[in-house]
């Protein structure tokens, strides 16, 4: 088989790598992202369109202070996507992005519960959103090569494709978000878009079991299942029916 070949099937080799009494295998992968990337998707579209309204009418700030916040945003996502690359190296991708997304989500939460001081201090609240932002959507990257790693070639472009059902979510959530915000307030909308985060975060964990910490487990876990697959299929062949059943020349039935 060509290289091409080979690499479409590693991970149906390890598909048979199961857990929880078999109801979760590395096949299970791509939906555990995916359904659980939609959920972390719902919860930000609550929101993200109503931050610079909150910015401006809530906390004071002016139209241009609202745009220095924004320009500063990508320059922390790429600084925090560098860190969570780093990071996966040693502590294993799934831990990065529960780890960093946790921490995303816990700054999120302090803008809800610390809301009257932080809106007094807008030095220490821009601070804490940014970071937050920026955590939350770092992990991309680290999310897309698990995807990768456990989607055989000819099934990506469908799951990339899926890519776009989370994005028309993002965007009817922000409807929602909307009439919260007008029928409560900034802050309630925030605390739903923080719960729903800590869902998705929650669902994260289920893949701990299933992809390796490293690049060197993940190779271990491919070449045992492939071993195991090279096995099931040599077996009918060595226990040849024209070979003499022993169980009947001694007896034993």
């Amino acid at each position: 088989k060509d290289k091409g070949a080979a690499e479409g099937e590693q991970p149906k080799a390890a598909a048979k790598n199961k857990f929880c009494g078999g109801r979760l295998k590395t096949t299970s992968i791509p939906y555990i992202l995916f359904t659980f990337d939609l959920i972390v998707s719902l919860g930000s579209g609550m929101t993200v369109k109503f931050f610079p309204l909150f910015f401006k009418n809530d906390c004071g700030l002016t139209p241009t202070e609202v745009q220095v916040i924004y320009l500063i945003v990508p320059i922390v996502m790429v600084a925090c996507s560098g860190l969570g690359s780093k990071m996966a190296k040693k502590a294993g991708r799934v831990q990065t992005i529960i780890t960093v997304k946790t921490l995303g989500v816990s700054l999120l939460f302090s803008m809800v519960f610390f809301e009257d001081y932080l809106q007094q201090t807008p030095l220490l609240l821009v601070p804490i959103y940014v970071l937050r932002t920026g955590l939350i959507n770092s992990t991309y990257p680290l999310q897309e090569s698990i995807l990768m790693d456990f989607v055989p070639k000819n099934e990506r472009a469908r799951w990339k494709s899926l890519e776009s059902v989370s994005q028309f979510g993002w965007c009817g959530s922000a409807v929602l978000g909307g009439l919260l915000a007008d029928k409560f307030d900034y802050s309630f909308t925030f605390l739903i878009t923080a719960i729903l985060q800590s869902v998705g975060v929650l669902g994260y964990s289920l893949l701990l079991p299933l992809v390796p910490r490293s690049e060197k487990d993940l190779a271990k876990q491919r070449k045992s299942a492939a071993s195991a697959s090279t096995d099931d299929l040599s077996r009918p062949l060595l226990d040849s029916p024209d070979e003499p059943n022993t169980s009947r020349l001694t007896g034993v039935v």
